[in-house]
């Protein structure tokens, strides 16, 4: 593909990501550098730079963005429920003894209960374990869309709209390649050289800066999803080769080192900033939800993921982006009764062959049970 420049205006991601405008930003985004818009970041190596942006954001910064402080406050106020994790465990064990399938898969989960108020209630079963995540990464790229149009890096224009609907509603990874494209300022071609790859590689991180300004730093969120037809090649696979680049999955058997990872409790932690207005202005927050809502009749796929399970509790609304990629069976959104009250649940199983039972549906269920005073599956038979 041959190069263009992108003259959009934007701010240098780290300095957007702390709150403020780089010093030297004036005019640098109309600098056209190699397809996508020039940064006046130079480091020694893409590690270096995402090192740098998090010592920066760990020192608070006057003027900053008045929604990233409460948000990293948030986070931080979270306290673990010795009550909730019984019931996570127990019920984790008791799924296990019905589905043997479930039993034998690497599960991952992690369980927010906002019923409560502050602060959050926490229980998690290898939450902090990361995984694959296929398309649930998605939603992460969804939010960020909505985070750069807020900072003035981007329009969502009718075109870029589009391929979020493309992207959240039938999963599509071509849309998602042109929504992270868009998102990082990087396109598709051949490999690069040293100092271009430095370029390419910081941008290829602005998603996961932007995380850390939120205060997560357990999501590794730096490719777009591939089809794997000819789509994965040159500069996107040097970017996968990079071992120098921390946060990617440990690899094996061939695999690309800086392949994306997820943790159930850090996607947990953003859909609770999701759900409760903190990552995003309260109306681009619920524009973000409104596009990930689930419904299991119109979409019977979804009936033994989370959408299924929450079926019990009368009016409910589920805000979630499922996945399924080789051995990766996953879902993770948000429960949300007609009172207002929610939790958020984030459940990644990985297996071979992968699972496809019902026990996140099953969980979900039991959840709102607890949570939300729905009736269980028993009562509802009458037994």
């Amino acid at each position: 593909m041959a190069s263009r420049a992108v003259v959009e205006p934007q701010r240098c991601d780290v300095a957007a990501a702390a709150g403020r405008v780089c010093r030297a930003c004036a005019g640098c985004a109309r600098r056209p550098v190699l397809g996508y818009a020039a940064s006046p970041m130079r480091f020694s190596s893409c590690a270096l730079g995402l090192l740098s942006a998090l010592i920066t954001l760990s020192v608070p910064v006057a003027g900053a963005s008045p929604a990233a402080l409460p948000a990293r406050d948030y986070l931080a106020s979270i306290r673990p429920s010795s009550e909730l994790q019984s019931f996570l465990d127990r019920t984790v064990g008791e799924l296990g003894d019905g589905d043997a399938n479930f039993e034998r898969a690497a599960v991952r989960i992690a369980v927010l209960d906002l019923t409560k108020g502050d602060p959050p209630l926490l229980a998690q079963y290898h939450g902090e374990s990361p995984v694959y995540p296929a398309s649930v990464v998605k939603f992460v790229y969804l939010m960020a869309a909505y985070a750069w149009q807020e900072q003035g890096r981007l329009t969502i224009d009718p075109a870029f709209d589009a391929d979020l609907a493309e992207m959240i509603g039938p999963s599509s990874n071509q849309a998602t390649r042109k929504v992270f494209a868009r998102l990082t300022g990087t396109e598709p071609g051949p490999e690069l050289a040293r100092d271009e790859y430095r370029e390419f590689c910081q941008r290829r991180l602005a998603v996961k800066r932007w995380l850390a300004s939120l205060g997560i730093t357990d999501l590794h969120c730096v490719n777009p999803t591939y089809d794997g037809a000819g789509d994965l090649f040159g500069r996107d696979r040097q970017f996968l080769r990079d071992r120098a680049i921390e946060g990617g999955l440990p690899s094996r058997d061939g695999q690309y080192p800086n392949r994306q990872a997820m943790t159930a409790l850090g996607t947990a932690k953003l859909l609770a900033l999701l759900a409760t207005d903190r990552a995003l202005t309260v109306g681009d927050s619920a524009t973000v939800r409104h596009r990930m809502l689930r419904n299991p009749i119109a979409q019977p796929h979804l009936v033994h993921r989370i959408a299924g399970g929450a079926r019990v509790v009368a009016g409910v609304e589920v805000y979630a982006k499922s996945g399924t990629w080789g051995p990766i069976y996953a879902d993770a959104g948000i429960v949300r009764d007609p009172s207002g009250r929610q939790f958020v649940l984030a459940v990644f199983t990985e297996a071979t062959p992968a699972y496809h039972g019902e026990s996140i549906a099953e969980l979900t269920r039991r959840l709102a049970a607890r949570l939300l005073g729905a009736p269980t599956a028993r009562e509802q038979r009458g037994s």
